[in-house]
């Protein structure tokens, strides 16, 4: 079966998102978030087993996750820069982490990838602060496994309650999914504003602590 209103097979679709999932982590102007939709729209018209859509975008995920991971904890970043497009990259990725301010922790991991380019930063930051690589597995399977299923889940939704097109479906599910992880990073940032402005005006006086 094709994806209506295109002439694209069910396994190139597939493969396409998984290319697509995997480069989002060094690129995350791609746009992964609307063919994983997709496939969740698909699966709901009986285009796509839904199981098969969710192993491909979460498969992708973490092949991306410990890609980028590598990369950044054996410090091969100069690699990248010996190309001009290899240096935009890297660029780019700097950019990520400063933007989203992501700790190296294994919860960033997990939960920083619902934030626009939440990704790449804690990925990169986790490569950064050489953070063992097992947990790190555990960490980008669990936080895949939850994305994946978010995603997926959208589409699935969009696609059975609307009853409309599939890429109509997979247009309102992105469109969900950006408003929650906008709404999301806003609280974040303004969280973290108040703790630096409370942090400011009422800095630790010297020698104010108990012995």
């Amino acid at each position: 079966m094709d994806l209506p209103g295109t002439d694209i097979p069910d396994p190139l679709y597939l493969l396409v998102m998984f290319a697509v999932v995997v480069a989002d982590v060094v690129l995350p102007v791609v746009p992964s978030e609307l063919l994983v939709i997709g496939s969740g729209t698909m699966a709901a018209d009986g285009l796509i087993l839904l199981p098969v859509a969710g192993l491909v975008a979460w498969s992708a995920s973490l092949l991306g996750d410990v890609a980028l991971f590598l990369l950044f904890r054996r410090k091969l970043t100069h690699v990248l820069d010996r190309f001009r497009w290899g240096r935009r990259v890297h660029r780019g990725l700097r950019e990520a982490i400063a933007k989203a301010g992501s700790s190296p922790t294994y919860a960033a991991v997990v939960a920083v990838r619902f934030l626009p380019g939440g990704r790449t930063a804690s990925v990169s930051a986790a490569g950064i602060a050489g953070l063992p690589l097992r947990p790190f597995l555990l960490a980008a399977a669990t936080g895949g496994a939850l994305w994946t299923a978010w995603m997926v889940g959208l589409g699935f939704v969009a696609g059975a309650s609307t009853g409309l097109p599939a890429w109509v479906g997979a247009l309102l599910g992105l469109v969900v999914g950006t408003l929650v992880g906008a709404i999301t990073a806003a609280i974040l940032a303004l969280k973290r504003h108040r703790k630096a402005t409370n942090a400011h005006e009422h800095p630790e006086e010297p020698g104010s602590e108990t012995p």
